[in-house]
């Protein structure tokens, strides 16, 4: 049985080809130069693909149903994509300059060993986040399938539990979808951009279109200026905070491992502009389409419930104007499907199929973690977490809490701590003799700072998931700044702990010294420190520079 066993175990190693070590194989690798390609159009393009889909469109109309009103909504956004896209700027210099990714990074702030930990929590942000994304996928497939067998609830009857949140008719719809999503998994998202390039457009022209429509169609701007907050004047003000870090919360697990995709940036101040200028718009405009689209539909199609979910508007639309209304659905339904599989593509592949194969290098790549993050999609059970407006803002407020800190921590290492320099060698030792060893494998002052900026939030958090808990005033104000206060807080006492307990980094030339002794040549396959600040590689970079550099 043992020997059945072990031979299983070898069939799923990696080909030869792909496979390294204990700590590296070909995805985990620094890019190479031919593949570092992508300038500010690709930056640009990667986020008006990242915002354009139901998700950020939700983030915004899940406002309202939790009482804010529209204007009130809107500057909830617009603020929150502010500080998102300069956390996210910020996170994202340190990928075009090494062209590491976020695992590797994370090796250099958490320790070798320490590095499983955010890792780890990323693939449980992707699992958790494709699911959602599925269910938001699979809502606009029954909306399809509704359009054209108007009874098909009741040629499927439902089966599941009342308390699951999808009935039997809506889980086929979430099948199907997630059918899709592996099809277009096996393909290397290059081979798809122009997919992507077309439904992004088509997205931006339909979301104009649907509110053009709401507008024209329920008595003008005369119905979203009448919408008013349901928020007392004393709560108001952080309840508006509270939105806020939801707005961020929203993409913060994308802000945590930016460096997945700006590692193939062709140079640093190509992440930088471009990446402000495309979020803030992208971001802006989906929300606030949503937000405007609820406002404008809550009376006429909602009976004075914001409808915040776009899957409850589209069958209102299909109930009350006949086979028009069913086209129009399934058309819209259409157009969202695109624009779910292009965000699951992109935001799992890249992201969390990566983050896995950091984890079991020998076992896992690229395209097989993707697989493995489909698969895990269900375990959470993504159908509660759209229950309610106000249970899709507790979840983004939750991922601010604990992303903040190591967001922050990620930055105060890259810019101060190691002043912009990265010793690729030891990121890839998996021992004493790398400078990222720390303390058995693990860098304990991050991991104090990390506790310590999270403790802050925590009491606002437990109430925010139990209500019945009774938790002070003050505390539940201190959660409504959960992100913001978590980067702070863990920047400051990581750079003091540092202070206190310096780390010694080895400099350039005492990596070269090192290295003559052991006999590898700095100027050979290998490569040698890289000083990022100005991003300028002082050591030749090939594809295969540190794959022979592993462990004792």
């Amino acid at each position: 049985m043992a020997v059945v066993f072990r031979k299983s175990i070898r069939k799923l190693e990696l080909s030869e080809e792909e496979q390294g070590d204990r700590w590296s194989n070909e995805d985990t690798l620094p890019v190479p130069p031919e593949r570092q390609l992508w300038g500010p159009l690709q930056f640009v393009e990667l986020w008006f693909l990242v915002n354009m889909n139901l998700s950020s469109y939700s983030t915004g109309s899940s406002l309202m149903a939790n009482g804010l009103s529209y204007w009130q909504a809107i500057v909830v956004i617009i603020a929150g994509n502010a500080l998102a896209a300069l956390f996210a700027v910020l996170n994202s210099v340190s990928g075009a300059s090494s062209h590491l990714g976020f695992p590797i990074v994370s090796r250099s702030v958490w320790g070798m060993w320490g590095s499983y930990f955010p890792i780890l929590n990323r693939i449980l942000l992707s699992v958790v986040w494709y699911g959602v994304q599925s269910v938001f996928g699979g809502n606009m497939i029954y909306v399809c399938l509704r359009s054209i067998w108007m009874d098909i609830d009741d040629r499927i009857p439902n089966t599941l539990p009342a308390n699951i949140g999808i009935t039997s008719a809506q889980f086929v719809g979430f099948f199907l979808f997630n059918v899709l999503c592996v099809i277009f998994i096996w393909f290397r998202p290059n081979q798809l951009r122009p997919y992507f390039h077309g439904a992004s457009a088509l997205v931006c022209i339909t979301q104009f279109a649907l509110l053009g429509w709401a507008i024209a169609t329920s008595n003008g701007w005369g119905s979203v200026k009448t919408t008013s907050s349901e928020i007392p004047p004393s709560q108001l003000g952080w309840s508006m905070c509270s939105g806020i870090m939801s707005v961020i919360g929203s993409i913060a697990s994308g802000i945590l491992n930016q460096n997945d995709y700006t590692r193939f940036a062709k140079k640093p101040s190509h992440v930088t502009w471009s990446q402000s200028l495309s979020y803030t718009f992208s971001g802006n405009v989906t929300s606030i389409i949503g937000v405007l689209v609820t406002a404008a539909t809550q009376k006429q199609y909602g009976h004075g419930e914001p409808l915040w979910q776009p899957s409850d508007l589209f069958i209102a639309i299909q109930d009350q104007h006949g086979s028009k209304g069913r086209a129009a659905a399934f058309f819209l339904g259409i157009v969202f499907i695109f624009s779910q599989l292009s965000i699951n593509v992109v935001g799992n592949v890249l992201a969390g199929g990566l983050d896995v194969a950091a984890v079991l290098p020998k076992y896992i790549n690229l395209r097989r973690g993707a697989y493995v993050i489909a698969a895990l999609s269900v375990l959470p059970n993504p159908w509660q977490q759209l229950a309610s407006g106000s249970t899709f803002l507790a979840v983004l407020s939750a991922y601010a809490v604990f992303l903040g800190p190591m967001i922050g921590l990620l930055c105060v290492h890259f810019y101060i701590i190691q002043r912009q320099k990265f010793h690729y060698p030891d990121l890839y030792t998996g021992s004493s003799k790398s400078c990222y060893w720390y303390t058995y494998g693990v860098n304990w002052r991050t991991v104090v700072a990390w506790c310590l900026a999270v403790i802050p939030s925590m009491p606002g958090f437990v109430n925010d998931a139990n209500p019945a808990l009774y938790v002070p005033t003050g505390a539940q104000h201190v959660y409504s700044l959960s992100f913001v206060l978590g980067f702070v807080l863990a920047s400051v006492i990581a750079f003091l702990l540092h202070w206190a307990f310096p780390v010694e980094y080895p400099s350039i030339t005492e990596l070269e010294r090192e290295q003559e002794i052991q006999g590898i040549d700095p100027m050979g396959e290998r490569m040698g420190a890289v000083d990022v600040a100005e991003g300028r590689t002082e050591k030749k970079m090939a594809e295969a520079s540190v794959a022979g550099v592993g462990g004792p």
